[in-house]
């Protein structure tokens, strides 16, 4: 636009001088020292005229040169970006597409033109562990280490997450504590670590979690009752593993008040209790729940507590007969604690009604373990092998609905 604003003005000043050749003949005298020049006013305005011109384009040209390089920089700068975009939209798609192997070769080659190629390497890093390569997945989580040191949560919880589908969950871990001891408040840290911490059984840790993130809003209320209970449920399994009575009692009475009212977690701890064949104090725990609410679970339990009076548990179990007279396993309990007052007729009544109304494995044990006791061994080892058969069944029948409902 320049260059043609010029030429135009040149071109008036032409028609200018023209007509001034036409109506004046004058001349100019220029002396310098001892030197004169001569010249038609005509010709000395075209001369400047013509300097002029040449001195702009010139100048124009040179302009030109002295931005050279700048301009090449932006031009390169421009195209690296355009490169980078395309790239990483490339990249990006055959990522959701789950076209792995394209995927990691665009972001990679995105990552060479882009200024922060983070999210290249981080998206060539999940590619590379969808095409099982992990060794090049490690190697992108490098390059965006020393690329953003800035950017470290972002980084670990991407690593953090990949190790975990890589089922790799000692390395987790190490990751988002490295990350929590940053970020203790994140809350996304947390909930992996949570996650983590579960999945690992280290129960102490998820519920030394669980304040900040009930705090925190991140997990819902009823999430985190049911975190609690799973951990001291866990808690109290590992000290029957190991065989801790101490630590066992230690648990329940840590528990808090109204978790202890969950029949879970109550069946959890009888179910220890009864191993370590100390049970007095579950008797009343389990009678109160089942005041409360009825349940099979804790019904079979009772039956296999021995309370401080043996005849008063008995009572009880009869109190809840009027109401549940055809209740399997309330009549198995009655005849374990018929059993254990030296009732062997009325156990032996209750154990065959259950029978009858549904037979039970351990229905079976109970009452040829009654038959032994009345010396009737024959009858004692047929009613051993009819439970025997009846629970390799329940078994089988159990495996071939849990394939089953694998299949589908």
């Amino acid at each position: 636009m320049k260059p043609l604003i010029v030429l135009i003005i040149a071109i008036a000043i032409a028609a200018a001088v023209g007509i001034i050749a036409v109506s004046d003949s004058a001349n100019i005298y220029i002396t310098f020292s001892d030197w004169t020049i001569q010249s038609s006013l005509v010709l000395f305005i075209i001369i400047i005229i013509l300097a002029f011109i040449v001195i702009y384009f010139s100048l124009r040209a040179l302009f030109r040169m002295w931005n050279m390089p700048g301009n090449l920089r932006r031009w390169r700068k421009q195209r690296s970006q355009r490169l980078s975009e395309r790239y990483l939209s490339k990249g990006l798609l055959s990522l959701v597409e789950g076209n792995w192997k394209s995927a990691e070769a665009n972001l990679v080659k995105g990552a060479k033109y882009s200024e922060s190629p983070l999210i290249n390497y981080l998206c060539a890093a999940r590619a590379a562990q969808r095409e099982g390569r992990i060794d090049k997945r490690d190697h992108y989580i490098s390059l965006a280490h020393t690329d953003d040191p800035n950017s470290q949560v972002a980084i670990g919880l991407t690593q953090a997450e990949l190790q975990i589908n890589q089922k790799q969950t000692e390395q987790a871990l190490a990751t988002l504590m490295n990350l929590h001891q940053q970020e203790p408040d994140h809350g996304r840290v947390n909930l992996m670590l949570l996650k983590t911490y579960t999945e690992l059984e280290s129960w102490r840790e998820v519920l030394a979690l669980l304040p900040s993130l009930q705090k925190s809003g991140l997990l819902p209320k009823e999430n985190i009752v049911a975190t609690q209970l799973k951990a001291y449920a866990g808690l109290m399994k590992k000290a029957g593993t190991q065989s801790d009575r101490e630590g066992l009692e230690s648990i329940w009475q840590k528990t808090p008040r109204n978790l202890k009212k969950e029949l879970h977690l109550l069946e959890v701890y009888t179910s220890e209790k009864i191993i370590f064949n100390d049970t007095e104090n579950c008797e009343s725990l389990l009678r109160k729940a089942l005041k409360d609410r009825w349940d099979q679970n804790i019904l079979r339990l009772y039956g296999l507590v021995e309370g401080k009076d043996a005849a008063k548990q008995l009572a009880f179990a009869e109190s809840l007969y009027s109401s549940h007279a055809r209740d399997p396993v309330l009549l198995l309990t009655l005849g374990r604690l018929s059993m254990r007052n030296g009732l062997w007729g009325k156990a032996a009544s209750y154990l065959k009604d259950s029978i009858q109304i549904e037979p039970l494995p351990e229905t079976y044990r109970e009452f040829a373990r009654l038959l032994e006791r009345q010396g009737d061994y024959a009858a004692a080892s047929s009613y051993y092998q009819h439970g025997l058969v009846l629970a390799t069944t329940t078994q089988q029948e159990q495996a071939r609905l849990i394939g089953r409902g694998e299949k589908h």
